[in-house]
This record gives structure tokens, C-alpha cells and sequence, in this order.
């Protein structure tokens, strides 16, 4: 005989507290339910149940059991649902966010060939440089960028992203080159965001103070007035990689280069994830690769 004959029907009778009750439940009949549950009582050599004409009630063994037994059938009918899942065809509504400028340059082309290959997917896109709770906006998935703070959520991977100190040929030829991180401070830093500077110094993050006559919050801008000769500036490596490779701007203090930060897709600790977030995620994985 099974192990697991019983244990559906033993159950449904300590949740619903009668045989007749738990017989509607799993659509068999008072006496399938009866059978299964004494069977099951004598193969574990215990009394689950106390019967009387009247009504049903857990033993103290009968409860410890139902309580403990319970997480395997969850894990059960998670595994069941997981499987029907992966059988089936992306389709449905995704509701996602991302940063503005990663979320326009990388997320959404990626997600518009995504939605190509799956007609049936439906997709709600929400860009904003704003952390969005996910449970309470009803997220199925965010693209975060470098530390995650929240370690409820769960996360994947998708890429990385690296930071690099740079300026222009012009810059270099009037003002030199500093060749330690010390040396910024007799040099004009074009400021984003922050006024600190992520860098690594003898294998350890730090950050260091960063100050100049131009402060502004968009990747874009910094770089070209970078290319423009105005000052040094530390940007991710998608707002200046053109500009890197045909040579209008060169990289400097290349030693003090901090280590890369992930590019996480995050989604809500649910039991499983669906099928056309999982794709989601796959595709974009690969894509930002």
C-alpha cells in the first residue's frame, strides 16, 4: 500500500471536522473516507481520531500529524502546479518596472522581441527611478540596479554592470592625469546623484568625496559634457562604452576600477513563479548578456 494513502482523506476530515463534510470535499463517499483514515491509523500504530455518533475529533497525536503532514501536501500541490506551468505557453499579463534610462535603452527592446515570439503576453511596463513596493502595486517583476536593500523579494541575476572613471583627450592635455584617487581633489569631477564616488583601494570597496563646478542627475548629460573637456566623470559602462571605443573618452585610474554590480530581476517570495515571468526573466537573461 501506498504511504500516501490516507493522507488526503485524513486531512480533509481534521480540517472539516466530520466524514460526511470531507466526503463532499474530495467527491468519494463517507465510507472511502472512513476505510482510508483506519487503514492509515493502523499503519502508524496511532489513534488520529476520536469518533463518537455525533462528531470528529483530532487526538493530540491527530493534531501534531495533521500539522506536520499538511507542509507535505503543500509541497505537493506547489510541485503539481509548477509542473502544469512549465507545460504551458506564456500568456497572460506581466507587470513589470525599471529605472527610466536602463528600462528605455535595454529592458523594454528586449521585452518587445519577447512579446513577438509570445503573442499572448500582455505586458504593463512602469519606469520610474523610484524603488516601487511590488506586493502593494501588484509587481510581478523589477529590474533593480547594483545593492539589494529588500531581502524579502526574491532575486535573479541578469547581468552586470561596471563603473569607470573617465574624461576626455582635451581634459588630459590642460589639466593632466591624476594617477590616485587622492589627486581628484585638484581636479574638476562632474557630479551625478551623489557627491561620492564608488572605487576599490587595495582590494577593498570605499567610497571617496567628489566635488566640481557641474552637478546634474542625468548619465547622458554627464557624459557628453565629459566629451566636452568640462571634467572627469564616473560613470556605468552603457552610458559611456560608444564613446570608450571610438576614443572620446579614455578611461583613468583604471587600478581603483570598483567590482561590477549585479542587474537584478526581482519578483515577490510567492510559492512559485509563473510561466511568463520565468520566460521573462530566461530571455532577459540573455539578452542582457
Amino acid at each position: 500500500m501506498s504511504r500516501w494513502a490516507g493522507i488526503d482523506e485524513f486531512i480533509a476530515v481534521g480540517e472539516e471536522g466530520n466524514f460526511t463534510k470531507a466526503a463532499m470535499v474530495l467527491n468519494v463517499s463517507v465510507a472511502h473516507i472512513s476505510r482510508q483514515v483506519t487503514q492509515l491509523e493502523q499503519r502508524l500504530n496511532s489513534q488520529l481520531l476520536t469518533r463518537t455518533t455525533r462528531s470528529v475529533v483530532l487526538t493530540k497525536e491527530g493534531e501534531t500529524f495533521l500539522h506536520q503532514i499538511k507542509h507535505l501536501q503543500y509541497a505537493m500541490d506547489d510541485a503539481t502546479a509548477s509542473l502544469a506551468e512549465q507545460q504551458r505557453t506564456p500568456k497572460g499579463k506581466i507587470k513589470l518596472t525599471a529605472p527610466v534610462m536602463y528600462g528605455e535603452t535595454f529592458i523594454m527592446p528586449a521585452v518587445h522581441v519577447f512579446m513577438q515570439q509570445y503573442p499572448d503576453v500582455e505586458v504593463i511596463m512602469a519606469l520610474s527611478n523610484q524603488q516601487e513596493n511590488l506586493v502593494e502595486g501588484g509587481f510581478d517583476l523589477a529590474i533593480r540596479l547594483g545593492h539589494l536593500k529588500d531581502s524579502s523579494l526574491k532575486a535573479r541575476r541578469l547581468s552586470a554592470r561596471h563603473f569607470v572613471i573617465c574624461c576626455s583627450k582635451e581634459y588630459l592635455k590642460h589639466f593632466g592625469e591624476p594617477h590616485t584617487v587622492a589627486e581628484l581633489q585638484r581636479h574638476q569631477c562632474l557630479v551625478g546623484n551623489s557627491s561620492y564616488w564608488r572605487v576599490c583601494e587595495q582590494g577593498r570597496d570605499k567610497h571617496i568625496k567628489i566635488a566640481g563646478r557641474l552637478q546634474c542627475n542625468s548619465g547622458w548629460a554627464l557624459a557628453d559634457a565629459a566629451k566636452k573637456g568640462l571634467g572627469i566623470v564616473q560613470l556605468p559602462n552603457y552610458y559611456i562604452e560608444d564613446d570608450l571605443n571610438a576614443g572620446d573618452l579614455i578611461p583613468i585610474l583604471t587600478n581603483y576600477q570598483p567590482k561590477p554590480e549585479g542587474v537584478w530581476g526581482v519578483y515577490p517570495p510567492r510559492q512559485f513563479v509563473a510561466t511568463n515571468v520565468k520566460a521573462l526573466l530566461n530571455h532577459l537573461a540573455i539578452s542582457l548578456s
